[in-house]
């Protein structure tokens, strides 16, 4: 399957930033996606409506049609991985240049979570058309979630994903030990 709508499952860790360059750093592996299990570096500008700004995958399917199915800008990246769930680092390369060196660490209990007590504006990718779409107008993404979530650490070691994030903490970091998502059909935008 590699259409719309995607059922995803697998784990991760979210930072939240505030400030003028308000975010979310994401950092997921996925188990079950549209298109097998993949690793993913994402930041998700804050700023007005939600918009992924910067995106790398450890596949080239989830590049194509994460790309062709809701205008997100993915490109390929390598994933290293070193530890397990709980105190663990990645590496993350793009053509032998370092975006990511990030460690994560988890404790404590975790608890439910659903985004179906969050508005549906807060939750919708609003992903202007990428250059090889031609004209196609944005493409308005509403997710759904459900999973655990349990305190965490995110320490930013180097890279250029983000400048910023070398000199800002997050305001709000957590794991989530186990999820399952839904990329739904997009709505486009009318011009």
């Amino acid at each position: 399957m590699t259409g719309a709508p995607w059922n995803l499952s697998g784990r991760g860790v979210v930072a939240v930033y505030g400030g003028r360059e308000a975010g979310a750093l994401m950092l997921v592996r996925y188990a079950q996606s549209g298109v097998g299990p993949y690793d993913e570096l994402l930041w998700v500008s804050l700023s007005g409506a939600p918009q992924v700004t910067r995106i790398v995958v450890s596949t080239q399917a989830s590049v194509v049609w994460g790309r062709r199915n809701w205008a997100i800008p993915k490109s390929r990246a390598d994933f290293a991985w070193e530890g397990g769930p709980g105190r663990e680092q990645v590496r993350v390369t793009q053509d032998g240049r370092l975006l990511a060196h990030l460690s994560v660490q988890a404790w404590g209990p975790s608890l439910p979570v659903t985004t179906a007590v969050v508005p549906a504006a807060w939750r919708t990718l609003v992903q202007p058309p990428l250059p090889e779409a031609g004209d196609r107008a944005a493409l308005l993404t509403t997710v759904s979630a459900s999973g655990r979530v349990r305190p965490a650490r995110l320490s930013v070691i180097g890279g250029d994903v983000h400048p910023a994030l070398l000199e800002r903490r997050p305001l709000l970091t957590v794991a989530v030990p186990d999820f399952r998502m839904v990329f739904p059909v997009p709505r486009v935008r009318p011009a």
